[in-house]
């Protein structure tokens, strides 16, 4: 055991190092150039340093978990933490010099070690329950969920998508400094479309990203914790399988990634509160658009029909990609902007609707900004598997559209 348990600790090294290698890959296939590189380089997430400072935290963490005293049932604790959420979202609206937001602010963060140790316990045993666990070598009835969950409740990066005006495709993506305000967000995408006049630029706040330990938004609501940690998980689990390994081959390989984890992501959140349903939240959360979050006190504005957002967003980007293609850029951003502006008095906040939106959130085959074919195919075959731990079973060794096709017909 003692053997196994040095395996164990030398392949969590080799993991971080993945990860700040991964880094460095992402870096240099997907930094932008020129204008976008001054602007992401002043501003640059720094994967080294994130990697050093948290990668020991957890297991330090777990360590000293043997000498604790227990501080509430793990349902109590949750409930305080997304209850904090709630509170901590209306005072930022109300007051966000208050002193109460501060205070709020600081006990969600004593809280959060013990809330990723209860969910990083809870994510593991529905994955070994989805046959996600591996088997050493000697070892066959030791079942171990590699690598482990392992993530951590902070801001996360922004990233700074650069798209063609005269065409949806994501030409570069870069990783920012987590807390960028608003109105710096404005001034990067300012400056670089100044620069640039052929290019259109979108600094976003991703929900997650597969460092490892994973970055998840300490602001998300239950559901959509659970959906992230599991999505951003599988990422690191997929590195071990030609699916991830495909990731940077190109556009087709990085849909599939997405789309894959994505529902993966959906499929477990499901999962988790089928086992875990004693403690969810009381009442229904407007359903924000890719990337964003509902304006508080924002309400869908009252309609003959229930407004359809997918559909709306996805018969835009048809429209948009039409009129790009015969040169009406002009036209078709007016589009976007006007849209823009009826999304968000249907109740769906998006701060900037351009070529940049559409092209990163593409890559997303159930999201609504995206056309892709890969979606739904890939909704088929986790549909097909009938849970999620075969859906990645059958899912992990396709590396193009055509595997994707041949695995459909059960070739």
């Amino acid at each position: 055991m003692r053997y196994v348990v040095a395996a164990y600790a030398a392949c969590l090294t080799v993991l971080a190092a993945f990860a700040m290698i991964g880094g460095v890959l992402l870096y240099d296939a997907t930094g932008p150039s020129d204008p976008a590189e001054a602007a992401a380089d002043r501003y640059s997430f720094n994967f080294v340093t994130w990697e050093l400072q948290h990668f020991p935290q957890k297991w330090l963490y777990k360590i000293g978990n043997v000498f604790r005293h227990d501080e509430g049932s793990d349902d109590d604790i949750l409930r305080r933490y997304f209850d904090l959420n709630d509170e901590i979202s209306r005072l930022a609206t109300a007051d966000p010099t208050s002193e109460d937001l501060g205070a709020a602010e600081d006990e969600r963060v004593a809280m959060e070690a013990r809330v990723e140790d209860i969910i990083e316990g809870r994510v593991t045993s529905l994955l070994e329950d989805q046959g996600l666990a591996i088997e050493p070598p000697l070892f066959s009835d030791l079942g171990i969920v590699f690598p482990p969950v392992d993530f951590e409740l902070e801001s996360p990066p922004r990233v700074l998508a650069i798209s063609p005006r005269k065409k949806i495709e994501l030409e570069h993506s870069w990783l920012l400094a987590p807390g960028l305000s608003r109105e710096m967000s404005l001034e990067i995408e300012a400056g670089v479309e100044d620069d640039d006049s052929d290019v259109s630029a979108l600094v976003v706040t991703a929900g997650g990203v597969a460092t490892y330990p994973s970055v998840i938004n300490e602001g998300r609501s239950y559901e959509s914790l659970i959906d992230t940690v599991s999505h951003e998980w599988l990422h690191q689990y997929l590195v071990f399988f030609p699916l991830g390994r495909s990731y940077f081959e190109g556009s087709e390989t990085r849909t599939l990634n997405e789309s894959v984890a994505s529902l993966f992501g959906h499929a477990m959140a499901e999962a988790y509160f089928e086992v875990y349903d004693n403690f969810q939240p009381d009442t229904p959360r407007t359903t924000p658009a890719p990337g964003e979050t509902p304006s508080p006190g924002v309400t869908p504005a009252p309609t003959q029909e229930p407004f359809d957002f997918t559909q709306a967003m996805r018969a835009l980007r048809g429209r948009v990609e039409a009129m790009l293609a015969d040169g009406r850029v002009d036209e078709a951003e007016a589009l976007m902007n006007a849209k823009r502006d009826e999304f968000e008095e249907a109740g769906y906040l998006i701060r900037r609707l351009n070529q940049a939106y559409f092209a990163f959130y593409g890559f997303y085959g159930d999201s609504p900004a995206s056309i892709d074919p890969i979606g739904p195919k890939v909704q088929t075959l986790l549909d097909e598997a009938g849970s999620p731990g075969e859906f990645i079973h059958r899912a992990r060794g396709i590396t193009s559209q055509g595997d994707l096709d041949d695995a459909l017909a059960g070739d």
